[in-house]
């Protein structure tokens, strides 16, 4: 074989082992890519899985970190779930009763209403702290939390649930039992003929009618409970001092109620002898009156009146 033979051979060569490493490296991409997840897949899989509140942890989820600023609720297993929340942010200084007001009409956009709410003042006298109780519609509450406005700062998030599933099932059945008698005794009450039977029958429909009333105002309680979510969120302005209060003395207390009770106790008892004082005299007056009528006969009695 010739030395032209020999290089054009090793070129050749060369040149397969380039063509075969090179189907390889894209080979390789493809078949990884089969078996990895979707970038979205971890959040799709934490929001179907979750069976009641469940927060984003930082630093998971996608690689610009959306995931973690974010609240996801899964469904619970059951729709009788009463949910609850409490949160605790800080608001940049000089903005918490317009925050404050912001949170509520936030709450009230999506159909809820506000049960209570505090404030509390700087050591200044200026309100800059406080705390608003929320109820808010339970498919809503997740996107509630993620409305808050980019300048909160989140210091705590709690969430809570109450399976009132056993409640539901006990009432039903109660107030299923309690409609099943009431149609009876009003079929036997469209038959009654005699008075003592009209009377009887009209007696038992109006216990059982309290009966269905009692049931069905606790089922409307547990309904209510339910569709409506908790929210307790609380608002501070970051850097501020706020007013300690000190705690009740229960000493001081006891001491004071009851020093505002005898002087209430007092001031009854003079008003009442203050508004008898009239009468007083006058029954005074009137039986000295009486007293010396009833002596004037006698004074006027002569001694020749016995002869």
């Amino acid at each position: 074989m010739s030395h032209r033979q020999v290089i054009a051979a090793l070129f050749a060569t060369a040149a397969l082992a380039g063509c075969a490493s090179a189907a390889t490296s894209a080979s390789e991409p493809a078949s990884g890519a089969g078996n990895q997840p979707a970038l979205g897949a971890p959040a799709a899989a934490v929001a179907k899985g979750t069976t009641g509140f469940a927060a984003a942890q930082p630093g998971s989820g996608s690689p610009s970190g959306g995931l973690a600023s974010t609240i996801i609720v899964g469904t619970p297993p059951s729709s009788d779930i009463e949910r609850s929340v409490t949160a605790a942010y800080t608001v940049p200084p000089g903005s918490f009763l317009t925050s404050f007001e912001g949170v509520i009409a936030r709450a009230v956009g999506l159909g809820g209403y506000v049960a209570s709410s505090t404030t509390q003042p700087d050591s200044h006298g200026r309100i800059v702290s406080g705390a608003v109780t929320l109820k808010i519609p339970a498919a809503s509450i997740a996107a509630f939390l993620n409305g808050m406005p980019s300048t909160f700062t989140a210091s705590s998030i709690n969430f809570s649930a109450i399976d009132h599933t056993a409640q539901f099932v006990d009432v039903n059945a109660r107030l299923a039992s309690a409609h099943a008698h009431l149609a009876a005794l009003n079929t036997l009450l469209a038959k009654a003929t005699s008075i003592g039977d009209i009377s009887n029958l009209e007696q038992e429909i109006e216990a059982v009618q309290t009966e269905v009333d009692t049931d069905q105002g606790q089922l409307n309680v547990l309904t209510a409970s339910v569709e409506l979510a908790t929210a307790s969120i609380q608002l501070t302005e970051r850097g501020i001092s706020l007013v300690v209060v000190p705690p009740p003395n229960p000493v001081a207390g006891g001491v004071s109620g009851g020093w505002k009770n005898a002087v209430q106790v007092t001031g009854a008892a003079l008003e009442g002898v203050v508004s008898a004082l009239p009468l007083l005299v006058v029954a005074v007056i009137g039986l000295l009156v009486w007293r010396r009528q009833s002596r004037g006969p006698i004074a006027r009695h002569t001694p020749g009146a016995s002869e």
